[in-house]
Protein backbone atom coordinates (compact mmCIF):
# COMPACT_ATOMS: atom_id res chain seq x y z
CA UNK A 1 0.00 0.00 0.00
CA UNK A 2 1.33 3.41 -0.99
CA UNK A 3 1.90 5.68 2.02
CA UNK A 4 1.46 8.81 -0.09
CA UNK A 5 -1.78 9.12 -2.03
CA UNK A 6 -2.94 11.73 -4.52
CA UNK A 7 -6.49 13.07 -4.68
CA UNK A 8 -8.44 15.60 -6.68
CA UNK A 9 -10.07 18.45 -4.76
CA UNK A 10 -13.43 17.30 -6.15
CA UNK A 11 -13.31 14.26 -3.85
CA UNK A 12 -12.79 16.57 -0.87
CA UNK A 13 -15.79 18.68 -1.91
CA UNK A 14 -17.97 15.56 -2.17
CA UNK A 15 -16.84 14.19 1.22
CA UNK A 16 -17.20 17.61 2.83
CA UNK A 17 -20.68 18.06 1.36
CA UNK A 18 -21.78 14.66 2.71
CA UNK A 19 -20.32 15.60 6.10
CA UNK A 20 -22.40 18.80 6.20
CA UNK A 21 -25.57 17.01 5.05
CA UNK A 22 -25.32 14.31 7.71
CA UNK A 23 -24.33 16.89 10.34
CA UNK A 24 -27.46 18.88 9.45
CA UNK A 25 -29.68 15.82 9.93
CA UNK A 26 -27.94 14.99 13.21
CA UNK A 27 -28.45 18.57 14.34
CA UNK A 28 -32.20 18.21 13.80
CA UNK A 29 -32.17 14.96 15.76
CA UNK A 30 -30.26 16.66 18.57
CA UNK A 31 -33.10 19.14 19.06
CA UNK A 32 -35.15 16.28 20.49
CA UNK A 33 -32.72 15.48 23.31
CA UNK A 34 -34.48 16.00 26.65
CA UNK A 35 -33.92 14.81 30.20
CA UNK A 36 -35.75 15.17 33.51
CA UNK A 37 -33.39 16.86 35.94
CA UNK A 38 -35.72 18.54 38.46
CA UNK A 39 -37.44 20.00 35.39
CA UNK A 40 -37.52 18.98 31.73
CA UNK A 41 -34.43 20.41 30.10
CA UNK A 42 -32.23 19.95 27.07
CA UNK A 43 -28.93 18.11 26.78
CA UNK A 44 -26.52 17.79 23.88
CA UNK A 45 -24.56 14.89 22.45
CA UNK A 46 -21.44 16.55 23.90
CA UNK A 47 -22.91 16.16 27.40
CA UNK A 48 -23.46 12.52 26.56
CA UNK A 49 -19.95 11.98 25.18
CA UNK A 50 -18.02 13.94 27.81
CA UNK A 51 -19.48 13.08 31.23
CA UNK A 52 -17.42 14.21 34.21
CA UNK A 53 -17.67 10.73 35.69
CA UNK A 54 -19.09 7.31 34.96
CA UNK A 55 -21.84 8.04 37.47
CA UNK A 56 -22.82 11.22 35.61
CA UNK A 57 -23.25 9.31 32.34
CA UNK A 58 -25.51 6.81 34.09
CA UNK A 59 -27.45 9.69 35.67
CA UNK A 60 -28.06 11.36 32.29
CA UNK A 61 -29.44 8.09 30.90
CA UNK A 62 -31.67 7.60 33.96
CA UNK A 63 -32.91 11.17 33.60
CA UNK A 64 -33.98 10.37 30.03
CA UNK A 65 -36.06 7.44 31.25
CA UNK A 66 -37.56 9.67 33.97
CA UNK A 67 -39.32 11.81 31.36
CA UNK A 68 -43.00 11.39 30.47
CA UNK A 69 -43.34 8.23 28.39
CA UNK A 70 -43.94 9.98 25.06
CA UNK A 71 -40.97 12.30 25.55
CA UNK A 72 -38.75 9.42 26.65
CA UNK A 73 -39.55 7.54 23.44
CA UNK A 74 -38.94 10.66 21.35
CA UNK A 75 -35.57 11.34 22.99
CA UNK A 76 -34.40 7.73 22.82
CA UNK A 77 -35.41 7.44 19.18
CA UNK A 78 -33.53 10.64 18.32
CA UNK A 79 -30.47 9.72 20.40
CA UNK A 80 -30.11 6.21 19.01
CA UNK A 81 -30.77 7.41 15.47
CA UNK A 82 -28.02 10.00 15.81
CA UNK A 83 -25.54 7.43 17.10
CA UNK A 84 -26.36 5.06 14.24
CA UNK A 85 -26.22 7.88 11.70
CA UNK A 86 -22.80 8.77 13.07
CA UNK A 87 -21.51 5.53 11.52
CA UNK A 88 -22.29 7.10 8.12
CA UNK A 89 -20.74 10.41 9.14
CA UNK A 90 -17.44 8.80 10.09
CA UNK A 91 -16.18 7.90 6.59
CA UNK A 92 -17.26 11.31 5.29
CA UNK A 93 -15.66 13.46 7.96
CA UNK A 94 -12.51 11.42 8.50
CA UNK A 95 -12.24 10.89 4.75
CA UNK A 96 -12.42 14.62 4.03
CA UNK A 97 -9.72 15.32 6.64
CA UNK A 98 -7.63 12.48 5.19
CA UNK A 99 -7.86 13.99 1.70
CA UNK A 100 -7.15 17.49 3.00
CA UNK A 101 -4.01 16.37 4.82
CA UNK A 102 -2.80 14.32 1.85
CA UNK A 103 -3.26 17.33 -0.44
CA UNK A 104 -1.09 19.41 1.90
CA UNK A 105 1.45 16.59 2.06
CA UNK A 106 1.70 16.65 -1.73
CA UNK A 107 2.61 20.36 -1.66
CA UNK A 108 5.43 19.93 0.85
CA UNK A 109 8.92 18.53 0.78
CA UNK A 110 11.02 16.51 3.21
CA UNK A 111 9.72 16.63 6.80
CA UNK A 112 6.36 18.26 6.03
CA UNK A 113 5.65 15.74 3.29
CA UNK A 114 5.89 12.82 5.68
CA UNK A 115 4.30 14.66 8.61
CA UNK A 116 1.03 15.47 6.85
CA UNK A 117 0.84 12.03 5.27
CA UNK A 118 1.19 10.55 8.77
CA UNK A 119 -1.50 12.89 10.12
CA UNK A 120 -3.75 11.74 7.28
CA UNK A 121 -3.36 8.06 8.14
CA UNK A 122 -3.93 8.78 11.84
CA UNK A 123 -7.57 9.47 10.92
CA UNK A 124 -7.98 5.70 10.74
CA UNK A 125 -7.21 5.48 14.46
CA UNK A 126 -9.63 8.32 15.23
CA UNK A 127 -12.29 6.54 13.14
CA UNK A 128 -11.77 3.33 15.12
CA UNK A 129 -12.10 5.26 18.39
CA UNK A 130 -15.36 6.77 17.14
CA UNK A 131 -16.74 3.32 16.34
CA UNK A 132 -15.80 2.00 19.79
CA UNK A 133 -17.36 5.07 21.42
CA UNK A 134 -20.69 4.62 19.63
CA UNK A 135 -20.88 0.92 20.45
CA UNK A 136 -20.08 1.72 24.10
CA UNK A 137 -22.77 4.41 24.34
CA UNK A 138 -25.42 2.36 22.54
CA UNK A 139 -24.86 -0.46 25.03
CA UNK A 140 -25.24 2.01 27.90
CA UNK A 141 -28.72 3.19 26.90
CA UNK A 142 -31.05 1.17 29.09
CA UNK A 143 -33.46 1.95 31.97
CA UNK A 144 -30.91 0.86 34.57
CA UNK A 145 -27.47 1.65 33.08
CA UNK A 146 -24.47 -0.01 34.67
CA UNK A 147 -21.92 2.44 36.08
CA UNK A 148 -18.55 1.72 34.49
CA UNK A 149 -15.49 1.07 36.61
CA UNK A 150 -12.97 3.92 37.05
CA UNK A 151 -10.52 2.12 34.75
CA UNK A 152 -13.10 1.72 31.97
CA UNK A 153 -14.23 5.35 32.30
CA UNK A 154 -10.61 6.53 32.16
CA UNK A 155 -10.03 4.47 29.03
CA UNK A 156 -13.19 5.98 27.55
CA UNK A 157 -11.86 9.46 28.30
CA UNK A 158 -8.57 8.68 26.54
CA UNK A 159 -10.52 7.33 23.57
CA UNK A 160 -12.48 10.62 23.36
CA UNK A 161 -9.28 12.65 23.44
CA UNK A 162 -7.86 10.64 20.53
CA UNK A 163 -11.12 10.76 18.57
CA UNK A 164 -11.38 14.55 18.82
CA UNK A 165 -7.72 15.49 19.16
CA UNK A 166 -6.33 13.77 16.08
CA UNK A 167 -8.77 15.24 13.51
CA UNK A 168 -8.73 18.69 15.15
CA UNK A 169 -4.92 18.81 15.14
CA UNK A 170 -4.80 17.63 11.53
CA UNK A 171 -7.44 20.13 10.41
CA UNK A 172 -5.80 23.11 12.14
CA UNK A 173 -2.35 22.24 10.79
CA UNK A 174 -3.69 21.61 7.27
CA UNK A 175 -5.60 24.90 7.09
CA UNK A 176 -2.61 26.77 8.51
CA UNK A 177 -0.44 25.32 5.74
CA UNK A 178 -3.05 26.07 3.07
CA UNK A 179 -3.40 29.65 4.35
CA UNK A 180 0.37 30.05 4.08
CA UNK A 181 0.35 28.88 0.45
CA UNK A 182 -2.49 31.26 -0.33
CA UNK A 183 -0.59 34.18 1.19
CA UNK A 184 2.52 33.34 -0.82
CA UNK A 185 0.51 32.81 -4.01
CA UNK A 186 1.64 29.20 -4.29
CA UNK A 187 -1.63 27.69 -5.51
CA UNK A 188 -3.18 26.68 -8.82
CA UNK A 189 -6.02 28.64 -10.37
CA UNK A 190 -7.99 25.40 -10.80
CA UNK A 191 -8.32 25.11 -7.02
CA UNK A 192 -10.36 28.33 -6.87
CA UNK A 193 -13.51 26.65 -8.17
CA UNK A 194 -13.27 23.99 -5.47
CA UNK A 195 -12.87 26.69 -2.85
CA UNK A 196 -16.02 28.32 -4.20
CA UNK A 197 -17.88 25.00 -4.03
CA UNK A 198 -16.82 24.55 -0.40
CA UNK A 199 -17.97 28.07 0.49
CA UNK A 200 -21.34 27.46 -1.21
CA UNK A 201 -21.74 24.20 0.74
CA UNK A 202 -21.15 26.07 3.99
CA UNK A 203 -23.59 28.84 3.05
CA UNK A 204 -26.29 26.27 2.22
CA UNK A 205 -25.59 24.39 5.47
CA UNK A 206 -25.90 27.44 7.72
CA UNK A 207 -28.84 28.73 5.69
CA UNK A 208 -30.75 25.49 6.20
CA UNK A 209 -29.94 25.53 9.91
CA UNK A 210 -31.35 29.02 10.19
CA UNK A 211 -34.49 28.16 8.23
CA UNK A 212 -35.22 25.09 10.36
CA UNK A 213 -34.38 26.68 13.69
CA UNK A 214 -37.05 26.95 16.32
CA UNK A 215 -36.89 27.97 19.96
CA UNK A 216 -36.59 25.11 22.43
CA UNK A 217 -39.70 26.28 24.29
CA UNK A 218 -41.75 26.30 21.09
CA UNK A 219 -40.61 22.79 20.17
CA UNK A 220 -41.30 21.38 23.63
CA UNK A 221 -44.68 23.12 23.88
CA UNK A 222 -45.67 21.86 20.44
CA UNK A 223 -44.69 18.30 21.32
CA UNK A 224 -46.36 18.23 24.73
CA UNK A 225 -49.45 19.91 23.28
CA UNK A 226 -49.76 17.37 20.47
CA UNK A 227 -49.58 14.51 22.96
CA UNK A 228 -52.36 15.96 25.08
CA UNK A 229 -54.89 16.00 22.24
Amino acid sequence: MNFYLQFNWSLFCIAFGITLLISFIMGIQGRSFYMMHLVIRKFSIIDFEFPASAQELASVIKDIFSLPTALTKKTLRALKSQLYLDFLLMPAIFGSIFILSMKVSGKMLYFGHGLFATLAWLQCIAWLCDVIENVYLLNKIRPEPVVSSPAVHKAYGILEIIKWGVPLLTTVCSFAAIFYYWLTGSYSDSSLCFLLITVIELIVFFGLKRLTSKTEKQKLDDFLGSNQL
